[in-house]
């Protein structure tokens, strides 16, 4: 069952146009974009929208062309180039380059006779050379070479890579060990690829390309959504009021069109600005909370000529960007729909027999849109999936109701999945989408933020408007300058609803707390700044939907009620519980018993645990008996100066509430480790643990819904927790490293092999474990299809994220010695 609800299209099939344009003359080089040395604005007639550069052809071109002016129209020829507008000449096309890159002049050593870039050796090379300067100093290396005064170095990556510009590491899947980038193909790349990823994705791409597993598709084979521009900011450019330098350009566009224009970059904090034909501004700091990509999205436009103003948050902020403008010509639909369907025993089914239908819409960056699912004959299942193929979710919104509330971030094709949450159900529903944007006016994908400053205290509210987090949860959004060094104290409090608080810092790591020493109505985060930057506070709430009134403030600390001393105590003990074999058939799992043998024997390897204070329950020991006889066994010898660290792998589940909702569980669920023998309930562990006698606890869960133990566990302070996913997500199998959860095998990595100490101390804090699962989670984990089934029944939840709890435990306090 198929439905398409809007048909907006903004790919433009630049390199198609370009093979047009190779069957209408013989003289057309199919070069990839990558490869053409455009060279620089030297020319008299640079930036008139006219190119000068004589290599080229094509309806774009001036109609005099003198050879002074080859290599020195780059932004004019670069552009027409992208638009399909001209041709190389394939006779004349990089004359003396042999394909190099040579970069640009922002080396503050340019234009001196000498080439300062460390890629290339001979006479004419500076007495001192600099990595910073490489690809900065184009003029004086590119005249040195074609002189034959220098040449590549022999084994320089350069020459390996022939002059391939990889751009830089902002892509959400850089450092996965696949190539994200549309331009190359080969056995190392993603199985999903996103135009958007075009140069984004630098390290895993060059690293392969640089041993032969992909390569650099031709000029022909790759798709451009619109116009496409690769420039960088640097010293000389134009600068705005604040300091910031800035680039310009134009676009025309016509009344009615739609247009996007999204700026990305990995080296600085974007800022985007679009000036309207009338004089209104439109503008975006960080789209999506992200600090490396800004967008502006205006769904009906005036004619006339458009100016983008491209520059940075901060003053002095330098690097390379990509800039991407699509508009498109057709009228822009409504995805408001009204759909009246019905579940049948005929329709395709999940792997455990859940009916489902699914229907199709055409979405754009910047539109906010509300997915609800009603029906009175069967517990609705409500899954949104977006272009980029990862996967929003929601079971029970309001009853056996569901509910998506999101802010759509990419251009492409959206599949919305009906289905029930039980195999076997049908009956009739009812499937509502709205559309919650104005349509009349431009619009930026994220409320602006806020400024504040340290000693701060302010009133805000949270409510219907606002911008939505990953699980529709309303948010608001603060940012502050902070100093390397600097002691500050977060606080939120609010009475009406149960408070998150979130700090990300200029590096893009993340602090979260949740309950503030158990307080529901209280969030707190304290550290020692470690960085100077941009910092950037999130206000949230627990639950999707709640709305109130909150106070926050950051004010300064005294450094020693931050600082990095020990948290966790000198002796560790564990309780060690996987299960792969339970009773019976079809429950039975896979490696996940090897799970808890893999974190038992880190914290032996790399923490110092004596292997005596470790009880290992595997399989048809792992039961409720022994687990409570281990913990006693555990407080007997345990001490207020010691660490309990309790690991669980097997399966998860959620079951009602006998006494229905609370403040601990507000959707009327609990959550359970299935031992060998039944349930555990979130509850009774946490009764448990009120009686241990350590000084603290780290419960590390790799189950299904894991992240609903959180509330029950980890309000208590000097508690922390790390969970494989989200009280209402399911957790995958991790075949890929033999292992039965992904957890087990990044808490390895982190401990036995030290990856997670950064600074190489020999002390592992709460915040250098939990960024290191972070960046593991992002890099290995990413959503699994709808048809696939995780360690229990119903499909898929939603996008697997990691959960790290720190409750009352100061991210700085170190966790383990290492060996």
């Amino acid at each position: 069952m198929s439905l398409i609800v809007s048909a907006l299209n903004y790919a433009k099939l630049t390199a198609i146009g370009l093979l047009l344009l190779g069957l209408a003359s013989n003289s057309l080089a199919q070069t990839n974009v990558s490869s053409i040395d455009f060279g620089d604005d030297g020319s008299s007639w640079a930036n008139d929208q006219e190119c000068d550069d004589p290599r080229f052809g094509g309806d774009g071109m001036a109609s005099t062309l003198v050879e002074t002016d080859q290599l020195h129209d780059a932004s004019d020829c670069r552009k027409l180039f992208l638009a399909g507008s001209i041709f190389l000449l394939e006779e004349i096309s990089n004359p003396d380059n042999n394909g190099i890159d040579f970069g640009d002049d922002s080396s503050t050593w340019a234009d001196d006779g000498e080439c300062d870039d460390p890629r290339f050796q001979g006479d004419g090379m500076a007495s001192v050379l600099d990595d910073g300067d490489r690809l900065a100093d184009a003029s004086d290396c590119r005249l040195l070479f074609q002189s034959g005064s220098i040449s590549l170095v022999g084994n320089s990556t350069s020459e390996r890579n022939n002059g391939v510009d990889f751009g830089d590491n902002s892509s959400t899947w850089a450092f996965d060990g696949q190539c994200d980038d549309p331009r190359f193909a080969g056995g190392g790349m993603a199985s999903l690829l996103l135009d958007t990823d075009m140069f984004h994705d630098a390290d895993d791409c060059r690293k392969l390309f640089e041993t032969d597993s992909i390569r650099l598709l031709s000029g022909s084979s790759v798709v451009l959504s619109g116009r496409f521009e690769r420039g960088s900011l640097r010293a000389g450019d134009d600068t705005r009021a604040n300091g910031s330098y800035s680039d310009g350009y134009t676009f025309v566009a016509d009344r009615g069109d739609s247009t996007i224009i999204d700026l990305r970059s990995g080296e600085f904090d974007t800022f985007l600005t679009v000036r309207a034909p009338n004089g209104e501004e439109f503008s975006n700091d960080d789209y999506e909370s992200s600090f490396d990509r800004s967008l502006v999205s205006i769904p009906r436009t005036e004619t006339g000529i458009y100016e983008v103003i491209v520059s940075s948050f901060a003053q002095g902020e330098s690097g390379g960007y990509t800039l991407e403008i699509s508009t498109d010509d057709r009228p822009l639909e409504s995805l408001n729909q009204q759909i009246s369907g019905v579940l049948i025993d005929e329709d395709s089914t999940f792997t455990d027999g859940e009916y489902y239908d699914n229907y199709e819409f055409e979405g754009r960056p910047g539109q906010s849109i509300t997915l609800d699912l009603r029906s009175d004959e069967f517990d609705t299942y409500l899954i949104l999936r977006q272009p980029n193929g990862e996967e929003l979710a929601n079971d029970d919104t309001d009853g056996s109701n569901s509910r998506i509330e999101v802010t759509l971030s990419e251009a492409g094709s959206y599949e919305v999945i009906v289905s029930s949450f039980a195999g076997g159900e049908t009956g009739e529903y009812q499937l509502n989408i709205a559309e919650i944007n104005d349509p009349d006016r431009g619009v930026a994908a994220e409320e602006a933020t806020n400024s504040l400053r340290v000693g701060d205290s302010i009133s805000g509210d949270l409510d219907s408007g606002d911008q939505l987090a990953e699980n529709d949860e309303f948010r608001d959004s603060f940012y502050f300058n902070g100093n390397s060094g600097e002691a500050i104290v977060v606080d939120l409090i609010a009475s009406d609803f149960d408070t998150v608080l979130s700090l990300q810092t200029p590096a893009g790591e993340s602090l979260e707390n949740d309950d503030f020493q158990g307080s529901t109505d209280q969030s707190q985060i304290q550290l020692t700044l470690q960085e100077s930057g941009r910092y950037r506070i999130l206000v949230s709430s627990y639950t999707s939907g709640e709305t109130g009134d909150y106070q926050l403030s950051i004010r300064p600390a005294a450094a020693e009620s931050v600082s990095s001393s020990a948290a966790f105590g000198s002796q560790v003990y564990g309780i060690f519980a996987g299960i792969a074999d339970y009773p019976g058939t079809g429950n039975d799992l896979d490696l996940t018993d090897q799970d808890a043998i893999r974190a038992r024997d880190a914290l032996i390897a790399g923490a110092g645990m004596d292997e005596r204070n470790a009880y290992t329950l595997l399989n048809e020991d792992a039961t409720g008996a022994n687990f409570r006889a281990a913990l006693n066994n555990i407080n007997a010898d345990i001490g207020s100066d010691d660490t309990l660290v309790i690991f669980y792998s097997g399966h998860g589940n959620r079951v009602p509430r006998a006494a229905g909702p609370d403040s601990s569980d507000p959707d009327g669920l609990d959550e359970t480790i299935e031992l060998y023998d039944g349930p555990m309930l979130d509850d009774d562990l946490a009764a448990s643990l009120d009686g241990s006698n350590a000084g603290k606890i780290l419960l590390v869960m790799d189950s299904c819904f894991s992240g609903g133990f959180s509330k029950d566990i980890i309000s208590q302070p000097g508690r922390m927790g790390l969970f494989s996913s989200e009280e209402d997500v399911t957790s995958q199998v991790a075949f890929k490293f033999q292992a039965g959860g992904y957890l087990s095998v990044f808490f390895d990595e982190a401990i036995r092999e030290g990856y997670a100490d950064r600074d190489e101390n020999g002390e592992l804090t709460a915040l250098e474990l939990s960024q290191y699962l972070h960046s593991r989670y992002r890099a290995d984990v990413k959503s699994a299809v709808s048809t696939e089934y995780v360690r229990t029944w119903g499909p898929q939840a939603a996008y697997q994220h990691l959960v790290v709890d720190r409750g009352g435990v100061s991210p700085y306090s170190v966790l383990f010695s290492r060996n």
